[in-house]
Protein backbone atom coordinates (compact mmCIF):
# COMPACT_ATOMS: atom_id res chain seq x y z
CA UNK A 1 0.00 0.00 0.00
CA UNK A 2 1.54 3.35 -0.93
CA UNK A 3 1.53 5.71 1.87
CA UNK A 4 0.20 9.36 0.75
CA UNK A 5 2.01 12.62 2.85
CA UNK A 6 -1.27 14.28 3.82
CA UNK A 7 0.60 17.03 5.63
CA UNK A 8 2.97 18.51 3.06
CA UNK A 9 2.14 22.04 1.28
CA UNK A 10 -0.04 22.64 -1.82
CA UNK A 11 2.12 24.14 -4.44
CA UNK A 12 0.88 26.85 -6.03
CA UNK A 13 2.99 27.92 -8.74
CA UNK A 14 5.69 25.49 -10.77
CA UNK A 15 9.20 25.77 -10.35
CA UNK A 16 10.92 27.11 -14.09
CA UNK A 17 14.12 27.07 -15.26
CA UNK A 18 14.00 31.01 -14.29
CA UNK A 19 13.38 30.04 -10.51
CA UNK A 20 14.66 28.10 -7.92
CA UNK A 21 12.29 28.23 -5.72
CA UNK A 22 8.75 26.21 -5.23
CA UNK A 23 6.36 28.91 -3.86
CA UNK A 24 3.49 26.58 -1.91
CA UNK A 25 0.63 27.27 0.52
CA UNK A 26 0.89 25.21 3.99
CA UNK A 27 -2.55 23.86 5.18
CA UNK A 28 -4.13 23.73 8.53
CA UNK A 29 -3.49 20.50 10.65
CA UNK A 30 -7.32 19.67 9.82
CA UNK A 31 -7.73 20.63 6.07
CA UNK A 32 -8.83 17.78 3.56
CA UNK A 33 -6.14 18.01 1.22
CA UNK A 34 -8.72 17.15 -1.53
CA UNK A 35 -10.89 19.80 -1.14
CA UNK A 36 -8.01 22.38 -0.63
CA UNK A 37 -6.82 21.29 -3.74
CA UNK A 38 -10.46 21.11 -5.57
CA UNK A 39 -10.44 24.90 -4.12
CA UNK A 40 -7.17 25.95 -5.38
CA UNK A 41 -8.09 24.68 -8.81
CA UNK A 42 -11.39 26.06 -9.02
CA UNK A 43 -9.46 29.46 -8.12
CA UNK A 44 -7.45 28.86 -11.14
CA UNK A 45 -10.64 27.88 -13.27
CA UNK A 46 -12.01 31.01 -12.70
CA UNK A 47 -9.11 33.33 -13.27
CA UNK A 48 -8.89 31.78 -16.13
CA UNK A 49 -12.21 31.96 -17.82
CA UNK A 50 -13.02 35.00 -15.75
CA UNK A 51 -10.08 37.41 -16.19
CA UNK A 52 -10.83 39.42 -12.94
CA UNK A 53 -9.79 42.39 -12.35
CA UNK A 54 -7.08 41.75 -9.46
CA UNK A 55 -6.72 44.79 -6.75
CA UNK A 56 -3.78 46.67 -5.85
CA UNK A 57 -0.76 44.88 -3.75
CA UNK A 58 -1.52 44.95 -0.26
CA UNK A 59 1.63 46.03 1.41
CA UNK A 60 0.39 47.27 4.97
CA UNK A 61 -2.27 45.44 7.41
CA UNK A 62 -4.88 42.93 6.17
CA UNK A 63 -7.60 44.05 8.29
CA UNK A 64 -6.97 47.65 7.57
CA UNK A 65 -7.25 47.38 4.17
CA UNK A 66 -9.58 49.90 2.06
CA UNK A 67 -12.82 48.23 1.67
CA UNK A 68 -12.60 48.33 -2.34
CA UNK A 69 -10.10 46.13 -2.16
CA UNK A 70 -11.92 43.38 0.12
CA UNK A 71 -10.30 43.55 3.52
CA UNK A 72 -9.77 39.64 5.12
CA UNK A 73 -13.32 38.80 7.34
CA UNK A 74 -12.47 39.99 10.64
CA UNK A 75 -14.11 36.96 12.24
CA UNK A 76 -14.76 33.26 11.01
CA UNK A 77 -18.36 34.14 11.54
CA UNK A 78 -17.77 36.95 8.93
CA UNK A 79 -15.77 33.96 6.57
CA UNK A 80 -18.50 31.56 6.51
CA UNK A 81 -21.25 34.28 5.36
CA UNK A 82 -18.76 35.47 2.77
CA UNK A 83 -18.24 31.74 1.75
CA UNK A 84 -21.93 30.83 2.04
CA UNK A 85 -22.98 33.95 -0.11
CA UNK A 86 -20.26 33.66 -2.26
CA UNK A 87 -21.18 32.61 -6.19
CA UNK A 88 -17.65 30.84 -6.87
CA UNK A 89 -17.54 28.32 -4.25
CA UNK A 90 -21.34 27.34 -5.92
CA UNK A 91 -20.11 27.62 -9.10
CA UNK A 92 -17.02 25.39 -8.34
CA UNK A 93 -18.28 22.95 -5.97
CA UNK A 94 -22.33 22.89 -6.02
CA UNK A 95 -24.73 24.88 -3.61
CA UNK A 96 -25.26 21.49 -1.93
CA UNK A 97 -21.65 21.24 -0.80
CA UNK A 98 -21.26 25.11 0.19
CA UNK A 99 -24.94 24.30 2.19
CA UNK A 100 -22.90 21.75 3.72
CA UNK A 101 -19.53 22.70 4.86
CA UNK A 102 -21.49 26.33 5.61
CA UNK A 103 -23.51 24.17 8.34
CA UNK A 104 -20.53 22.45 9.49
CA UNK A 105 -18.38 25.38 10.03
CA UNK A 106 -21.65 27.23 12.08
CA UNK A 107 -22.06 24.26 14.44
CA UNK A 108 -18.43 24.57 14.99
CA UNK A 109 -18.88 28.28 15.65
CA UNK A 110 -21.55 27.25 18.18
CA UNK A 111 -19.63 24.34 19.82
CA UNK A 112 -16.75 27.46 19.85
CA UNK A 113 -18.79 30.00 21.64
CA UNK A 114 -20.01 27.31 24.02
CA UNK A 115 -16.63 26.52 25.45
CA UNK A 116 -14.67 28.72 28.18
CA UNK A 117 -10.56 28.51 28.17
CA UNK A 118 -8.14 28.69 30.63
CA UNK A 119 -7.14 31.69 28.95
CA UNK A 120 -10.69 32.95 28.94
CA UNK A 121 -10.96 32.34 32.90
CA UNK A 122 -7.36 34.08 33.39
CA UNK A 123 -9.20 37.12 31.34
CA UNK A 124 -11.55 37.01 33.50
CA UNK A 125 -9.66 36.81 36.87
CA UNK A 126 -7.57 39.67 35.33
CA UNK A 127 -10.46 42.17 35.32
CA UNK A 128 -12.51 41.28 37.90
Amino acid sequence: MQSVNRHGTTPTQPQTDDTDTQNTVGKGADANPYLALAAVLAGILHGITKHPMLPDPCTGDAYEADPLTGPVPRTLDDAVAEFAEGSLATHAFSPSVVQHYTHAARTEIEADHGQVTDVDRARGFFHA
